[in-house]
């Protein structure tokens, strides 16, 4: 119970990406074909499949003690099942036989954020970036990368923005294209009184993950206030009442932006909804609106091209359904 009231406090897009994050990385390989093997024959079908993965990997470990791989593995099968202990006593052992194994310092580190303890989290992650900090692959560094992540993460949880920004800045310059590093910059330069350096990252963020994900439309809101730019901001505003399943609000304070700075993302805005709301006829003529102002913009030629494709795979009413017996 005191491990599902913290992890209450992570939206539902950082526990995915923690769980996701680590399974990834471990519970993948030929090891799994053997438990599939293992499973038809040894355990009963009715069993969950996390659970069955973990009883074929527990005997895996009996068997072979001394592999790590396998270790690995059975601790990102707890943690999918969310045996949080288990899953620490299944890293802290990798780790107490190869300290520098760094799938197993960023599993421990998942693992621990996700029962509150982001100090103990802290050092995993402090640890993975120093032994890869200085690597010849520092650059593409895909754990690396995760290691600044999840320190700026914990950084801004404990109101710490300032530092939690060398971090980001330092897991972006890795992955350029890292949505949810984006929207965790634009969070921390807000805090920080860096409302332009905000507005920056999230609008990156958002040409990403345009549509049903809250938080950096929020963000920008307060961005764009900070600045002075009303309009904008009521922009950021109406697609947070989009996002949290209010179409005909956001519809509504959309179309009141038509004539406004922001008039194209509205435009785009409400192509969206009316994408949402199976109205594609609507959403072809908003994207197209937003093309003749804004030629190159990707969000609504992918846009066109999608409602396009859902018309051309619509049946013509005009031709009657074929009869069973046609």
């Amino acid at each position: 119970m005191q491990n599902t009231e913290k992890t209450r406090t992570l939206s539902d897009r950082s526990m995915n990406r923690l769980i996701v994050g680590s399974i990834l990385v471990l519970v993948i390989g030929i090891l799994m074909v053997s438990a599939i093997y293992y499973l038809d024959r040894h355990v009963d079908a009715s069993t969950p499949m996390v659970e069955r993965q973990i009883a074929t990997l527990e005997e895996a470990v009996r068997t072979t003690p001394n592999l790590v791989s396998v270790r690995l593995q059975l601790a990102g099968a707890y943690l999918a099942a969310q045996r949080y202990d288990d899953a620490v006593a299944s890293f802290t052992e990798v780790l107490r036989v190869q300290k520098d194994n760094k799938d197993a310092l960023i599993g421990l580190g998942d693992t621990l954020v996700l029962t509150g303890d982001v100090a103990g989290a802290s050092t995993q992650y402090q640890a993975v970036v120093d032994l890869s900090k200085d690597g010849e692959f520092a650059a593409t560094d895909s754990q690396l990368q995760r290691a600044y992540y999840e320190l700026g993460s914990i950084a801004l949880q404990q109101q710490r923005p300032a530092d939690a920004l060398p971090h980001l800045l330092a897991a972006l310059r890795i992955n350029h294209g890292d949505a949810d590093t984006l929207n965790l910059l634009g969070s921390a330069f807000v805090q920080t009184g860096k409302a332009k350096e905000a507005v920056e990252a999230l609008r990156a963020a958002v040409q990403y993950v345009p549509v049903g994900w809250c938080d950096p439309y929020s963000t920008l809101a307060q961005a764009y206030s900070a600045l002075g730019r009303a309009a904008e901001a009521e922009w950021a505003g109406a697609m947070v009442a989009f996002c949290t399943k209010q179409p005909d609000e956001a519809d509504q304070r959309l179309t009141a932006l038509l004539n406004s700075e922001a008039a194209t993302d509205a435009q785009l805005g409400l192509a969206f909804v009316a994408e949402s709301k199976g109205e594609r006829s609507a959403a072809a003529d908003w994207f197209g609106k937003v093309l003749v102002t804004d030629p190159s913009n990707f969000l609504a030629q992918n846009g066109l091209t999608r409602v396009g494709e859902a018309d051309a795979n619509s049946p013509d009413p005009s031709i009657p359904a074929a009869s069973p017996n046609d």
